[in-house]
């Protein structure tokens, strides 16, 4: 009864906000968003961008300019929103590394489908490929919106069943990793990555500074004292030649890989690095043609990063992009555990290529809608079921999530609103597709009884508006926010991540 009573009231407590809001908003505002009736308007691909860009350095956000007025794309002009998938889960963890050292993160790196990314999901895992579902509530402190979630869930794999691994590590050893316990954080990383893997596998590592170097020649995986030789041996040196190293990293992996082509296994690549690179090729060009050559071939990139000194966000996720993988940021050995032990498996088994998702309104029954998050991600809707433009990669047991802002329109009862439908390329290279669509009758329209992990996600939302100073600012204030967070835990009991995150959420608004 307690856990009840404390999550009623804290949503209720954001309807609260919201009338008292109201009153310092113009006449002019639309259904408490922040929008006027007439500032509905298509996206590039039915999604309208999260800021503008420009070219200023805003206190550390350079290229970001807040937009609290950001208007809803009218479905009537664009009912489709398609982007490509995006399982990482990098910036929520450089953002919880930044908050625990007292600094912040840039608002143009806060994703905010990266920081729901992170968090465990309730979507029932289909027997096989992609699932999708999509369920919605109302929205606290806009009631004629719904906050709608769009899931898509990757089948498991059981550890047992994957196929044996040719791993290429290949380690920044700069200086820049000198700064701020970066290496130790690498070899722990490393080390719990070792631990983890199979006998059968075989693993090779390339140390890259002003040069690159192989540290460790094809070894099997067996060889414990000789993996963690070569970890011990790792150090800081001099400048950085990303490119020295990933070029020395995929040779290595494609000459395994021809090694053992007639073995079934896999061949993965993992860069661990601040992201930095000051000599030899600096720019992503030449790096990201040589990785997207090597993906063609069956090589996938999983970009660890590490560090918050000094780290070049940008250039990681491009990387992993390029290469058909996925990026994660490491700041503690709790996280090397979660990815490289307990979780090791599903970051290594792909289950999907080049997978999109498109999501239609119908223009009869929604006034307008916004994604939340994928600002980056966007596919121009005629390109969705063409498989010659690139998507997201989805690896084993994974969840990502889309979160819409829907307004729907006065009077548009109980028919079906919105659909979702995620098309992908199995292994076979076949392409597949799924659907899902909700209707009125589906919608929560008391928050409290809708599913505590969209719940969650709401709150991971409103806190990435909050970081952004997004159309949401006007109409959540921080206190909302921090009383909304308070409540999870009695709805998510014993999810740690969850803890950690009210923690996060007192710290950035107090």
């Amino acid at each position: 009864m307690t856990m009840h009573h404390r999550s009623r009231t804290a949503w209720a407590a954001a309807a609260l906000a919201t009338t008292i809001l109201a009153a310092g908003c113009s006449a002019g505002s639309h259904d408490g968003n922040g929008s006027s009736a007439g500032e509905y308007q298509p996206g590039p691909n039915g999604a309208a961008p999260n800021g503008q860009r420009d070219t200023n350095d805003n206190g550390g956000d350079r290229g970001y300019t807040p937009n609290r007025h950001q208007a809803l794309t009218d479905p009537s002009e664009d009912a489709q929103s398609t982007f490509a998938l995006d399982i990482d889960t990098g910036s929520y963890t450089r953002f919880r590394d930044a908050v625990r050292n007292g600094t912040s993160l840039p608002r143009n790196e806060i994703r905010t489908e990266e920081f729901v990314n992170y968090f465990e999901q309730d979507y029932d895992a289909p027997r096989d490929g992609l699932g999708v579902s999509i369920d919605a509530a109302t929205l606290p402190f806009a009631p004629g919106h719904r906050l709608v979630r769009v899931g898509i869930r990757s089948a498991d794999v059981a550890d047992r069943d994957r196929l044996d691994a040719n791993l290429v590590l290949v380690v920044d050893c700069s200086g820049s990793m000198d700064e701020a316990g970066k290496m130790e954080t690498t070899k722990a990383a490393l080390r719990t990555l070792a631990a983890n893997l199979r006998p059968t596998d075989t693993v090779a590592m390339v140390c890259y500074s002003t040069e690159a170097d192989l540290l460790l020649e094809p070894t099997p995986a067996s060889d414990r004292q000789a993996l963690e030789d070569a970890i011990h041996e790792l150090s800081p040196q001099a400048s950085t030649n990303a490119a020295a190293g990933l070029s020395l990293g995929y040779d290595v992996a494609a000459r395994m890989r021809a090694d053992s082509e007639n073995e079934h296994r896999m061949t993965r690549v993992v860069l661990v690095s601040d992201g930095v690179a000051n000599v030899g090729p600096t720019s992503t060009g030449g790096i990201l043609e040589r990785i997207g050559t090597e993906t063609r071939n069956g090589i996938n990139l999983v970009s660890v990063g590490v560090g918050i000194a000094d780290y070049d966000d940008e250039l990681l996720e491009q990387l992993a992009d390029r290469g058909d993988g996925w990026h994660v940021y490491v700041d503690t050995e709790a996280e090397a555990e979660r990815v490289f032990a307990t979780g090791l498996t599903n970051s290594l088994v792909l289950t999907a290529k080049d997978a999109k998702a498109q999501v239609e309104f119908d223009p009869e029954l929604v006034a307008g809608y916004r994604l939340v998050g994928y600002e980056n991600r966007a596919v121009a809707d005629d390109d969705f079921r063409d498989d010659s433009v690139d998507g997201g990669e989805v690896f084993a047991g994974h969840a990502t999530t889309a979160l819409y802002d829907v307004e729907l329109r006065e009077g548009s009862g109980r028919g079906k609103f919105v659909s979702a439908t995620v098309r992908y390329q199995e292994a076979s290279g076949e392409a597949v597709e799924r659907r899902a669509a909700l209707t009125g009758d589906d919608c929560v329209t008391d928050l409290d009884e809708a599913s505590p992990r969209l719940q969650q996600d709401l709150v991971v939302a409103m806190l990435t508006d909050h970081l952004t100073d997004g159309p949401w600012s006007e109409r959540v204030d921080p206190s909302t926010l921090r009383e909304a967070a308070r409540s999870l835990p009695d709805r998510l009991d014993g999810d740690r991540d969850v803890a950690e995150l009210v923690d996060l959420v007192e710290r950035t608004t107090a």
